[in-house]
């Protein structure tokens, strides 16, 4: 159909060049049709012609084109010379770029996930009314993060991430009676089991040369301390202890340096406890009951240098983090022990503490 819409086009504009101007299409002030006397222009007042009549040049088949189809131009201009040149050289379909509206600032431009593995140096050491040493956790425990971050295109994210440690570390410590004090304060050593949960939720916002960001975390230590025996044969029991608490956070990451295809950055970022607690369960010493104690409030730092290795392509980046978190707790409120609902007259309280943990991370960022 194509080829023959070129060849029919091309035989009419052909004849319109060849064609003989119709009557109607001469100058609307003077018509030539022929040799007229000056008798017959009297008789034919229609065909006068004017002093100023000047000789009418017939109409090409081109030109009459023209007349016919307004909406066609010259032939020295661009529409209809694109339109023969198509004609000549084939069928062409002129690509048309969308125009689109408004980007949607609500909308997340990208979507990334991240999850990898983790070694952190527990340090947990307690200390007596008096700031002497009392007891502490020692110990290597691994572990693993899975996280994901959302980012828009006006520079704000926001990131989910959960860190989770287990395993068992040294416990050195003395032993506690309530009912024979003189067994109070020898020194014992066992193993101690821990479960870590960390959880933060944070939103930011990317400047030039900084990023600030804020948010909520959650914290959850389950601490078994094993029962194990002095060397005279004293059995000494294991108590299990639950940590927890809610905290505010704020940070900034400031760009430090790049090499090739990596980057390092500083991570610096301070927590405050909202509310931390403590239950303990005395795994069936003496009968009694689980007792909880309000641990207070009181401010952390978390230390960070990421170092990523940025992808090629579209494969993911890998960062390597190394990482150090310290905190301290108050000593907690006492409560009176019961057992069975009912009030002995012991009290139990936890002593003041400070935690030093420092570890390194590595995982990989997954763009989706």
């Amino acid at each position: 159909m194509v080829k023959l819409s070129k060849l029919v086009l091309s035989f009419l504009l052909s004849i319109f060049y060849v064609l003989p101007v119709p009557a109607s299409f001469a100058s609307e002030r003077s018509v030539v049709v022929g040799p007229v006397s000056a008798a017959t222009a009297k008789a034919l007042p229609f065909l006068t012609m004017s002093s100023d009549s000047r000789p009418v040049t017939p109409l090409g088949g081109y030109t009459l084109l023209t007349r016919l189809m307004p909406n066609v131009k010259a032939a020295n201009e661009k529409p209809i010379s694109a339109i023969l040149t198509d004609l000549d050289e084939g069928d062409k379909t002129e690509t048309v770029t969308p125009v689109s509206g408004p980007e949607n600032p609500l909308k997340a431009s990208r979507l990334e996930f991240f999850g990898g593995t983790s070694l952190m140096s527990l340090g947990y050491t307690e200390f007596d009314s008096n700031g002497a040493w009392y007891d502490d956790e020692r110990g290597l425990l691994p572990g693993f993060l899975l996280g994901g971050s959302l980012y828009w295109p006006n520079n704000w994210y926001a990131s989910l991430q959960l860190d989770v440690y287990f395993g068992d570390v040294g416990y050195r410590g003395q032993t506690q009676s309530f009912e024979f004090p003189a067994l109070s304060g020898l020194p014992i050593n066992s193993r101690s089991d821990a479960n870590i949960f960390d959880t933060t939720a944070i939103a930011g916002y990317r400047f030039s040369a900084v990023t600030l960001y804020g948010g909520l975390g959650y914290y959850f230590w389950r601490r078994n301390i094993r029962p194990t025996s002095l060397n005279n044969g004293l059995q000494v029991a294991g108590m299990l202890e639950f940590y927890s608490w809610s905290y505010a956070l704020l940070g900034a990451n400031v760009p430090m340096f790049r090499m090739m295809s990596s980057s390092v950055s500083l991570d610096l970022r301070t927590t405050y406890m909202l509310q931390a607690d403590m239950e303990v369960n005395f795994l069936g010493y003496g009968g009694y009951d689980n007792a909880s104690l309000n641990l207070g409030e009181d401010w952390g730092l978390r230390l960070a240098l990421p170092w990523i290795f940025h992808s090629f392509g579209k494969g993911p980046s890998i960062t390597i983090e190394p990482w150090y978190t310290r905190w301290n707790l108050n000593r907690s409120n006492a409560v009176e022990l019961t057992v069975n609902g009912a009030y002995t007259g012991s009290q139990v309280h936890e002593p003041q503490s400070e935690t030093r943990n420092f570890g390194i991370s590595v995982y990989f960022r997954f763009l989706m």
